[in-house]
């Protein structure tokens, strides 16, 4: 045993040999924070916790991963939920940590004095007898776990042998339509549990994107108050208004513009006429949207003309928003030489693999996937047209214009101008107003560490902000509340 205990403290020590030591580590980290910060957070101790190799290095290349642990200070205090400076999402990706990798982040703001800890890593490459720090690393959040012998892989079973199909021999196209429909009937019969026992269905997104992570956390944040929330997974946001509006959950996530266009009747919803009875609780965070190149690519959105753009999945919110920015910079899909239906990460293995030139995304930041494809791929942003905003923020209700902080990703170096939605949490006229009033004075409760709890987008969470972007009745409860939330209402 002692022989094996002396190996593994050897092997730990040449680990933490390898690379950059303690001094560069630390020199590399004060000046990413002096940049994105300047002097508002202070960088008080730097813990070297080891390194690995870099499997997406390029061939020829020796690259590391270095881990540590860092103790930062504010100077002065600080809202890291100010949609309008550097917060939580720039911090995360200038140090490369997860969600949960920083703590100490309040909502309402911090103050001078306190301190924040955090578990990141830089990725290093080795230039001669040194080492030159290159970007933080990229976050992926964990992929939905693929299990054979899920619940939901079991009913689908169960309902082929009820139909009397053969399992084996059922064709893929079947197979899709008995799961779509064994998730609806899932997500119907949690809601109605959910309410029967007197909690709340909310429609949030798919698995592991923002909207289910957001859910998650606000399901935890109740808990402890005894209010029981329920996250249905769903398609997004057009999906939501529409289980709301069918009265099969009792709150949805869903952008503003969406949100407006569900209100009127219009859009995606023409078919189904306005939903009168639709209202707004707050507005929770940006949503901005994302046209990404390569570093070699086209300089500006005109330049997209006659390039491979993807607009993402169909009948998706951020597709219809993205159609609307081509439009606003008089482009068509016409114009293009293909415009792509992928998910944002497909589109980005794509752009990776050169059969893209361009992709673009409505999606909070800092999006997981994004940082992530960031390791592999120098990524750079298009800022839109000062015109092109102003149009529309004006022929769009529910969009409004957007600067993207500096270090919002890796390399980003310098703002960048676009235009953003609100996410917003959305219920029917029918909630009560003590419901509403309750759910709400939770949400926005200070000094609530939305990091700890999952969720990057709900630390963007502001009462300064909570109306922004909303373009549809209040709910009167929600109202009643932000009355006496300082800086909510004018």
């Amino acid at each position: 045993m002692r022989k094996f205990l002396l190996l593994m403290a050897c092997l730990i020590l040449a680990a933490c040999s390898r690379g950059p030591d303690a001094s560069t580590l630390q020199a590399d980290l004060k000046a990413r924070l002096q940049q994105v910060f300047g002097s508002q957070l202070q960088l008080r101790d730097v813990q070297r916790r080891g390194s690995a190799t870099d499997s997406q290095a390029p061939v020829d290349t020796e690259r590391l991963i270095v881990y540590f642990d860092a103790e930062l200070e504010l100077e002065q205090a600080y809202d890291f939920g100010a949609w309008d400076s550097p917060g939580a999402a720039s911090l995360l990706s200038l140090l490369g940590a997860g969600p949960r990798g920083i703590t100490g982040i309040l909502s309402g703001g911090n103050q001078a004095g306190d301190r924040l800890r955090a578990h990141g890593s830089l990725i290093y490459q080795r230039q001669g007898d040194g080492w030159q720090a290159l970007i933080a690393q990229g976050f992926s959040q964990p992929q939905q776990p693929r299990n054979e012998q899920s619940d939901d892989s079991q009913l689908i079973s169960a309902i082929t042998t009820a139909l009397n199909l053969s399992p084996g021999g059922t064709s893929e196209q079947t197979r899709k339509i008995i799961q779509e429909e064994v998730l609806v009937a899932l997500g119907n019969i949690k809601g109605r549990l959910s309410r029967l026992e007197n909690g709340y269905a909310l429609a949030s997104g798919p698995a592991y994107g923002q909207y289910s992570r957001f859910a998650d956390a606000f399901s935890r944040l109740l808990q402890p108050h005894k209010i029981k929330l329920s996250s249905l997974l769903t398609d997004g946001g057009l999906d939501n208004l529409q289980l709301l509006r069918a009265g099969k959950v009792q709150l949805a996530l869903s952008q503003s513009d969406t949100a407006y266009q569900a209100l009127h009747g219009i859009g995606p919803f023409a078919r189904d006429g306005a939903d009168t009875q639709l209202r707004a609780l707050a507005s929770l965070y940006p949503e901005p949207v994302h046209i990404l190149v390569r570093s070699d690519g086209p300089q500006r959105i005109a330049e997209l003309r006659g390039k491979r753009v993807n607009l993402g999945l169909p009948g998706s919110a951020s597709r219809d928003t993205a159609l609307a920015v081509l439009a606003a910079h008089g482009l068509q899909t016409s114009d293009l030489a293909s415009s792509s239906e992928l998910d944002l990460q497909s589109a980005l293995s794509a752009l990776r693999d050169g059969q893209l030139d361009a992709l673009l995304q409505v999606i909070g930041i800092p999006a997981d996937t994004i940082r992530s494809a960031s390791d592999a791929l120098d990524l750079r942003l298009l800022a839109l047209e000062p015109q092109a905003i102003a149009t529309l923020q004006k022929s769009r209700p529910g969009t409004f214009a957007f600067t993207l902080p500096a270090g919002s990703y890796p390399r980003q170096q310098e703002a960048v101008a676009t235009l953003a939605v609100s996410s917003l949490l959305l219920t029917e006229q029918p909630l009560t107003n003590h419901e509403a009033q309750q759910l709400l004075s939770l949400l926005f409760t200070p000094g609530t560490q939305w990091l700890s709890l999952g969720s990057v987008q709900g630390s963007q969470l502001s009462a300064k902000q909570s109306l922004t972007a909303i373009g549809i009745p209040l709910h009167p409860g929600a109202l009643e509340v932000l009355k006496n939330t300082p800086s909510a209402l004018p």
